[in-house]
């Protein structure tokens, strides 16, 4: 193909991308927790760890973040309410220490025994991990460069210890999951650990990018 049009074919995948595909996947996503509703699937998801893990509750977070994102762009939050809310999530540290703590609670074994087993410590994981998205939506764009490092580091070391920990544990440590299932789940969170602190590295980048552009336009 001739080199002239690669720009142009760049600029309308990208508008494309930007313009359709970008809003349908979030509407997806947002609603996509919806099908948790279908016992038959909802067994399916929960009876094998990895998919309980790493399918399941980022589903759940992703729900959550995306309706937020949806309901800042139609109503932002402006006067005193804005500035309310702006002053409960100074730069972001409270919902960055709100999906710490999920994080932590949902990565014991036990919990995952007990959301199987009772109905309202299920409601109760539900209910944090789509909360979580929703207050990280937010969040992520009041946080430092410096406050964005330490929450995913944090973040993204907690998850890949609980991953090497299912990895190497001798036997099994959830009453629910075979010690192969748990494997599977353990090099997933891994996986997962090492994603989320490369999303946050570029987000990190991006805000000093900014930060730098705004310096230089001062000057």
């Amino acid at each position: 193909m001739s080199a002239k049009y690669t720009p142009w074919i760049d600029g309308i995948a990208a508008l494309v991308a930007r313009k359709r595909v970008a809003p349908r996947l979030s509407v997806l996503l947002a609603v996509a927790p919806l099908l948790l509703l279908w016992p038959d699937l909802r067994h399916f998801v929960e009876s094998r760890m990895a998919l309980h893990m790493l399918l399941e509750f980022p589903l759940l977070m992703a729900s959550g973040w995306c309706l937020r994102r949806w309901w800042l762009r139609r109503r932002p939050a402006q006067g005193g309410a804005g500035r309310l809310e702006r002053l409960l999530d100074w730069r972001g540290w409270t919902g960055a220490t709100f999906v710490t703590v999920v994080t932590v609670v949902w990565m014991v074994p036990s919990m995952l025994d007990a959301a199987l087993l009772s109905l309202p410590v299920a409601a109760f994981k539900y209910l944090s991990w789509w909360l979580a998205g929703w207050l990280l939506a937010a969040s992520w764009y009041r946080m430092d460069a410096e406050v964005l490092l330490f929450f995913a580091g944090n973040l993204a070391w907690m998850t890949a210890t609980a991953g090497l920990l299912y990895l190497e544990a001798p036997a099994q440590l959830c009453v629910s999951y075979l010690q192969d299932d748990q494997q599977h789940a353990g090099l997933g969170l891994v996986v997962l650990a090492v994603a989320a602190g490369g999303l946050a590295l570029r987000q990190m980048m991006r805000i000093g990018e900014e930060a730098g552009a705004e310096g230089l336009i001062g000057h």
